[in-house]
């Protein structure tokens, strides 16, 4: 069987040939613009129950929206559709067919392909090292992601991460990318968030074995914490990377 890096893997690469494909350069996508110029048509529908659904007319495809206030929110609906559309360049990649994965698998490489295709692996990447991961700087960069799709994408990388997503002083999500993490806060977690929660500010502490970044996204009835925590010899090897970069001998 094909494991979650394969898949992933295919993922970027397809999603990197549709990118090429559409003439993507640097930035943030715009999932209409994107869909466009594949050629789909995009169809606003108040009363659809999803919010979005592809629909083949002969030979025009198009992707109905339900309309949201939350524009990151359509841009990942159009990309959710379009990873359905291009599900199938995945499963070639790996070599599997659709009906030895399960059902659930076509959806898996659809939110994947979503992630990459708005948050694109050629440029991301590359724009996280230069801001240090900075949840805000990459969040104006790359518009059309949500705070929270942007911090998930930080760990599709080889780094070790653990994110910790807070709604309302409740940990709704926690996830780590090549470690096993608790279900709960470490003390020094704790304290970087409950800093974070209580000041309204984005704050950051570190001690002898990690580095812990809390964000404060907070609307004026809701309060969301990001929470990010890494290895700090990770950090000061990726900020000595950033300093003095490794140079190819000739």
């Amino acid at each position: 069987m094909w494991g979650t890096g394969e898949w992933m893997s295919a993922a970027d690469v397809v999603s990197m040939q549709i990118l090429d494909r559409a003439g993507y350069t640097n930035g943030a996508v715009d999932a209409a613009v994107l869909t466009r110029r594949l050629g789909f048509d995009i169809v606003y529908d108040r009363q659809q129950a999803s919010r979005g659904r592809l629909k083949q007319f002969g030979r025009r495809r198009s992707i109905f929206i339900k309309p949201d206030q939350r524009p990151e929110r359509i841009h990942w609906a159009i990309c959710h559709e379009l990873g359905e559309c291009f599900a199938h360049h995945v499963f070639q990649y790996v070599g599997a067919q659709p009906d030895e994965c399960g059902p659930g698998m076509r959806e898996q490489v659809a939110n994947f392909m979503a992630a990459r295709l708005l948050l694109p692996g050629q440029t991301f990447f590359e724009d996280a090292r230069a801001c240090r991961e900075s949840l805000p700087v990459l969040k104006t960069r790359y518009q059309t992601a949500s705070h929270e799709l942007i911090a998930m994408r930080l760990l599709d990388q080889e780094s070790s991460r653990c994110l910790t997503i807070v709604d309302q002083g409740r940990i709704t999500k926690r996830r780590a990318n090549h470690f096993t993490c608790e279900r709960s806060f470490l003390p020094i977690e704790q304290k970087c968030w409950q800093t974070s929660h209580d000041d309204c500010r984005d704050f950051e502490l570190t001690d002898e074995v990690l580095r812990i970044h809390c964000w404060a996204i907070h609307e004026p009835h809701w309060k969301r914490e990001i929470v990010m925590t890494m290895p700090v010899n990770e950090y000061q090897a990726d900020r000595c990377e950033e300093i003095h970069p490794l140079e190819s001998s000739t």
